[in-house]
């Protein structure tokens, strides 16, 4: 379940002349084991990369095959989300961006009837990042959120993997990404719904395995830093609302993720779709990914986590340079990144 934990260095560098507004803006997509997001990126300020961004949930990994065959049904969800975004980037003019693919995709073997559908639809190659390269991705966005230069762990966890990263205000140290999901965590154990107490244990159990020494690969604890969609939806849960303004640096506490936790793991799904602050198509897999969470911050023996809107999307605009490509390029492809030179 584990990889092993790599050293991280080369500093992002963003685009030239990007202080102001990039007319027209520049698309950076994920496209996530259960969530594709669009983000049009338009400039840079004081606090980051802006620009409005969407999500929508796919469950790409959902149903996949035993050897990470996406599913016919996932396709098409990824398929009818691809061509909302691809109207709204050509009725924004946009001429260049990135197509990012992370866990779901890296397992796929039929991975390429992905890369079509990006082609097709938005007109971009579709780009798999490697585990570290995703990790670096999400840490060079979530540190913007940080105050000071101390240590920091970044926690991303994706409907397929789960990746920590450790760095300081000069970059990040190390990273680690664990085939722990949400999606997959959930697909794996919880079978009953709501699941059994000896699901969430087996669950539980196995995540502290995965998680044991792993802290101490990538450089010892630190504060935790979390970001994505499970992260922010517990958030969103805690406040009773998803603002973004406020969920950005929400403080979520062990002892409210455990509270949490124990609530809606008692719900069946149909109910759990009720609570405030949850998006409906996120209530099959928060149980997985608030346990995942929970164990995570066991490991680092932390006692909270400071939630960030800004994670990889980010980092893929400050990493600019050496991602994003012209749209509209001849044939749809899939390219491959396993480090950031």
């Amino acid at each position: 379940m584990r990889s092993r934990p790599s050293a991280c260095c080369a500093a992002p560098c963003g685009l030239s002349g990007t202080s102001g507004d990039i007319v027209p803006p520049v698309a950076v997509v994920d496209v996530g084991s259960n969530s594709v997001r669009l983000f049009l990126w338009e400039g840079t300020d004081d606090a980051g990369p802006v620009g409005p961004r969407l999500t929508t949930v796919t469950g790409l990994r959902r149903k996949a095959g035993r050897d990470g065959t996406i599913a016919r049904d996932a396709l098409s969800r990824l398929s009818a989300c691809a061509a909302t975004y691809g109207e709204m980037m050509r009725s924004r003019g946009v001429e260049r961006g990135v197509a990012l693919g992370t866990s779901a995709v890296r397992d796929a073997p039929n991975r390429s009837a992905v890369a079509k559908i990006i082609g097709d639809q938005l007109g971009l190659p579709l780009t798999i990042v490697s585990g570290t390269v995703e990790a670096r991705l999400a840490y060079a966005g979530a540190r913007l959120a940080v105050d000071g230069a101390g240590p920091a762990i970044v926690l991303d966890v994706g409907g397929g993997s789960t990746e920590l990263v450790r760095g300081d205000q000069t970059g990040p140290t190390g990273a680690v990404s664990l085939q722990i999901g949400a999606v997959r965590s959930t697909e794996a154990y919880l079978a009953a719904d709501p699941p059994r107490p000896d699901e969430l244990q087996r669950l539980r159990e196995d995540l502290d395995a995965a998680l044991v020494d792993t802290v101490a690969g990538i450089g010892g604890p630190a504060p935790l830093v979390g970001v994505a969609g499970t992260v922010t939806t517990l958030a969103a849960v805690d406040l009773g609302i998803y603002d973004p303004r406020r969920v950005h640096g929400h403080v979520l506490t062990r002892a409210r993720i455990a509270e949490m936790l124990s609530w809606m793991s008692g719900l069946p799904t149909a109910e759990r779709a009720l609570i405030p602050g949850l998006e409906p198509a996120r209530a099959p897999v928060i149980v997985a990914g608030a346990t995942i969470v929970a164990a995570v911050l066991d490991a680092v023996a932390g006692d909270a986590l400071r939630v960030s809107e800004r994670d990889l999307l980010d980092g893929a605009a400050l990493y600019a340079d050496r991602l994003i490509g012209p749209v509209g390029g001849p044939v749809p492809r899939v390219a491959t990144r396993q480090d950031l030179p």
